[in-house]
């Protein structure tokens, strides 16, 4: 596993990067949905949902796919004995950045980037998305009283500079 857990990037009164976590994606292998919820013994999330059981949290991520987080850096090994039968297990850890982004504005701070209604009547605390943060895919959801934003690595230094020039808090 690379060691990318570093972006340099400053933290802020709202946007700051989470805490490192293993971060795991499950695709289930035509059919196998079911199959694969058992052998982990979890209810996988329906489409846009989040569930957490046992400090680890699921998020729906596509066609029966999930991503699977947690502190445990054995997370990937504890699936792929569980889950291999029945999906394709991979370790995208190092190939994803999350910004947590938080305070008395960051609706507003986040409706100037994100496309969706993320007022607590519609995006509730077990919700997630799939969409863009100005031009940059991300998947977010709620934790921990804040928002998370999770972004491929390469795109974390864009979208952390899209964060802070949305919450006014750039540096010019």
């Amino acid at each position: 596993m690379l060691e990318a857990r570093h972006f340099g990037l400053a933290e802020t009164a709202s946007v700051a990067a989470a805490p490192h976590r293993s971060i795991v994606s499950l695709a289930a292998f035509a059919g196998r949905a079911a199959a694969l919820a058992d052998a982990l013994g979890v209810a996988l999330p329906e489409p846009n949902k989040r569930a957490v059981q046992d400090e680890v949290s699921f998020l729906w991520s596509g066609p029966d796919s999930w991503l699977v987080m947690s502190a445990d850096s054995r997370l990937e090994n504890r699936l792929a004995a569980k889950a291999s039968a029945f999906a394709a297990v991979t370790d995208q850890s190092d190939g994803r950045a999350i910004f947590m982004v938080s305070g008395d504005s960051v609706r507003d701070t986040l409706a100037k980037l994100v496309p969706i209604d993320l007022h607590e009547t519609v995006f509730g605390p077990d919700d997630t998305a799939l969409t863009l943060a100005g031009h940059i895919p991300v998947q977010i959801w709620r934790e921990a009283g804040a928002f998370a934003l999770a972004c491929f690595r390469s795109y974390a230094g864009a979208l952390h500079h899209a964060l802070l020039e949305a919450a006014g808090e750039g540096r010019g």
